[in-house]
């Protein structure tokens, strides 16, 4: 009788550090979050859709003037820099994400219809000087400062033009690759104990 005798150690410590990994993905998610941060980086600074590389709709003429007037000739979405600066990236066991806690950041990707927030009604006079005027949106909440002299006769739709949409959040070719790089990395890692 012949006898082959096979050791399968290295190949059960594989596949037991391959459960490990889909029990906790936090080297591999940590990772991909940092893809996601890349893709979001580069729309803002070629100001394209991360997604499918095009180009982000131009600013109209009347913000461009608006710009002008203020002194700001920079890239679009990038007046403050702060929505650009507010990304944030999120992992862990079984997760990875990127976003942005401000409120006007899905409008910026997205897009919004004139009014589609509602419109802004003449309030009562703060008493400031500064702001002598506020006026009170749907829902109650007070707008003040930048609607001043806008809502001339009493009321205004918000916003009060068209905002297209200009993604920042997505993933294109060069993400999917790296992603798959990463992934092939991770599982590299987990079968050779590497």
């Amino acid at each position: 009788m012949i006898e082959i005798e096979v050791n399968i150690s290295s190949l059960a410590f594989g596949l037991t550090r391959l459960a490990q990994l889909g029990q906790n993905m936090t080297p591999l998610t940590r990772d991909l979050a940092e893809v996601l941060k890349g893709a979001t980086d580069r729309a803002f600074k070629d100001e394209v859709d991360p997604a499918t590389g095009e180009k982000w709709h131009p600013l109209s003429p009347a913000t461009l003037a608006r710009r002008a007037k203020s002194g700001h000739t920079g890239s679009i979405l990038q007046v403050s820099g702060q929505l650009a600066a507010s990304i944030q990236t999120e992992h862990g066991p079984h997760h990875a994400a990127v976003g942005t806690s401000k409120v006007y950041g899905p409008t910026h990707q997205f897009g919004a219809k004139k009014g589609s927030f509602g419109t802004a009604k003449s309030g009562a006079r703060s008493g400031s000087r500064r702001n002598p005027r506020n006026y009170t949106a749907r829902g109650g909440a007070t707008v003040g400062g930048w609607l001043s002299g806008r809502a001339q006769g009493g009321s205004m739709a918000i916003p009060w033009g068209d905002i297209p949409a200009r993604p920042f959040l997505g993933i294109g070719r060069e993400e999917d690759a790296e992603i798959e790089a990463s992934v092939r990395r991770a599982l590299g890692r987990a079968l050779t104990g590497g």
